[in-house]
């Protein structure tokens, strides 16, 4: 017996080979149901609106789906919009197991804003596979300057509305972009950042931004589980700490509200912290 194919309604999926870091990338674009209808045909799902927020999703292989999803059901009740969903990703082999290998080691690349060689032997000996890191200021400039164009000619989106989330190495990421390019997206959806990794990258970061800037024009949705504490960088100890640190500044225009899920560990508050963050960055 042969099944169709799973996939996301209203969704399409495309291969972007970036030239600003030499790698191949799957994209996925989840459209609101009601994208193409007419007000008086769209009900119950939103009428079809001249722009759309839209958020970037990375890990998409394992959170487009997730999102895509989360959004519209919350936008059938009335609370939140709904929005554009780009999962940021990568092809996929057709073996499942080996599928999850390729996109853990591919990301290890991507989310990492400097190199941490003993990471990288860890990865390569627990997968099999090359596991280079630190490449995450090209990852960057693949977004800024290849995908957020392609996707605002092609899609009908709202470039005052941008988001950006992710979780673990994405969080990690997302804070890297807040600090980097901070107006480049309007809101920040932060969960479990790694900020431990590459000797605490990050703080360093944030503090050499601290010193050239007393404004951070953004909001942030920062979340992390309370069974954080054991992995390898502390991540709920480090979580609360950098957001200390963040609140401290005092930056002008920064919107920052953070919260902690009790009993979930990193694996598991993924999911309840896009959610949270999805809801108050989509509220009517």
């Amino acid at each position: 017996m042969t099944f169709p194919p799973v996939r996301v309604l209203g969704s399409a999926a495309r291969v972007l080979e970036s030239q600003e870091t030499g790698r191949t990338y799957q994209i996925n674009v989840g459209l609101p149901l009601g994208y193409d209808r007419a007000p008086d045909e769209a009900w119950p799902f939103d009428a079809t609106p001249e722009r759309w927020p839209v958020i970037y999703v990375l890990d998409g292989n394992w959170y487009f789906g997730l999102v895509t999803d989360t959004i519209r059901r919350m936008a059938w009740c009335g609370g939140t919009t709904d929005a554009i969903v780009v999962g940021i990703g990568y092809p996929e082999p057709d073996d499942p197991i080996d599928a999850f290998r390729v996109t853990f080691t591919r990301r290890n690349h991507d989310l990492t804003p400097v190199p941490d060689l003993a990471i990288d032997q860890q990865m390569e000996a627990r997968h099999g596979l090359p596991c280079p890191s630190g490449d995450a200021p090209n990852f960057h400039r693949f977004i800024q300057h290849e995908l957020i164009p392609l996707i605002e000619r092609e899609y009908r989106v709202d470039p005052a509305r941008r988001i950006l989330m992710g979780h673990s190495y994405g969080g990690l990421f997302t804070t890297y972009s807040l600090f980097t390019a901070p107006t480049l997206f309007q809101t920040y959806i932060i969960g479990s950042p790694s900020l431990g990794y590459g000797e605490r990258f990050a703080f360093q970061y944030e503090a050499s931004y601290a010193q050239a800037h007393q404004e951070l024009r953004a909001t942030v949705y920062w979340s992390v589980g309370e069974d954080e504490e054991d992995l390898h960088y502390r991540t709920l100890s480090t979580t609360l700490q950098f957001a200390a640190i963040v609140e401290s500044r005092r930056y002008a225009g920064l919107t920052f509200k953070k919260h902690i899920f009790m009993e979930q560990d990193h694996c598991a508050v993924a999911g309840p912290g896009f959610q949270w963050g999805l809801k108050q960055a989509l509220k009517r």
